[in-house]
């Protein structure tokens, strides 16, 4: 058991239920490239496809629920846990951003899916980066929210010892972070619910996965992605400063940024009817104007 301060801390002690619960229509298991299992799920149905890619491993597809249970009503939603968190497996090693594209084309290919929009949030986008560069025509729009991309070369994430004390004191990272990511007023209970998913999470595997990632590979891949591109960034982000949405979306050919006034930074989860509308906009009604007009 880890501790804060004097108080023990477990899942029980923060779960709350305020995230959507979307029921899947159905789902499975897909095997990906290097044999890891990656479960799946797939709710609503319709001929266009919204794919959401995980971001971190401290976190499965849970956190996604409202953005599910908005797309769903208009498209097939495909949602799967990254390796290493929910009821996906945990290997020992395969936690770069190159495996984690390689799980999301599996769940497509189990799917019977051959072109799909794509929607993740944070470091997520260094995977929808090398998905969109190794088969852009697969792919429609891409979206993420808060999205994190090391930009300056010089500045890239090396080996941290502090990885060390997540080891016997995971709740001791997982709680304040938590806590960085919702700075919006009253967020308790949205902290309390992703705190408590994040509990869940291996300290073994993300350290693996940290000292896996290749963070250049991507930011250099920018410009060659066409594909339209949306990035939602709150502007009050204590995690990613807005300016790397600005820098990321002005490194690609068809990109914007919408801000999200007070947003911390993942906005989609915490304040979900100010980015759902934007999601439906992008994934959904311009296409439908564009078939209209076409």
């Amino acid at each position: 058991m880890s501790k804060t301060g004097d108080a023990a801390v477990t899942e029980a002690s923060y779960r709350r239920d305020v995230i959507a619960r979307p029921v899947p229509r159905d789902g499975g298991v897909a095997v990906s490239a290097d044999g890891t299992r990656i479960a799946w799920s797939r709710y609503g149905q319709g001929d266009r496809t919204i794919l959401f890619v995980p971001t971190w491993n401290m976190v499965d597809s849970r956190v996604v629920g409202h953005q599910v249970a908005s797309l769903a009503r208009h498209a097939t939603v495909l949602t799967f846990d990254p390796r290493g968190a929910g009821a996906s497996d945990r290997p020992a090693r395969g936690y770069g951003f190159p495996m984690h594209a390689a799980d999301a084309v599996a769940v497509l290919d189990a799917n019977r899916i051959e072109r799909a929009s794509l929607v993740t949030a944070s470091r997520g986008m260094n995977t929808v980066v090398l998905l969109a560069s190794e088969d852009p025509h697969r792919f429609d729009r891409l979206v993420a929210i808060a999205p994190f991309v090391v930009l300056d070369h010089g500045n890239a994430a090396d080996e941290d010892d502090s990885l060390e004390s997540w080891r016997e004191e995971w709740a001791g990272f997982v709680v304040p972070f938590m806590q960085a990511v919702f700075t919006e007023p009253d967020s308790a209970d949205v902290i309390a619910e992703v705190t408590a998913i994040a509990l869940q999470a291996s300290p073994e595997v993300m350290i693996t996965q940290e000292l896996e990632l290749d963070w250049l590979t991507p930011s250099r891949l920018l410009g060659s992605i066409s594909n339209p591109t949306l990035l939602i960034h709150g502007d009050a982000d204590a995690v990613t400063p807005p300016s790397v949405a600005r820098q990321i979306a002005d490194a690609m050919p068809d990109a914007r940024v919408e801000l999200i006034a007070g947003g911390g930074h993942r906005p989609d989860i915490r304040d979900p009817g100010l980015v759902d509308p934007l999601l439906k906009a992008f994934l959904l009604d311009a296409q439908e104007r564009l078939a209209a007009t076409g």
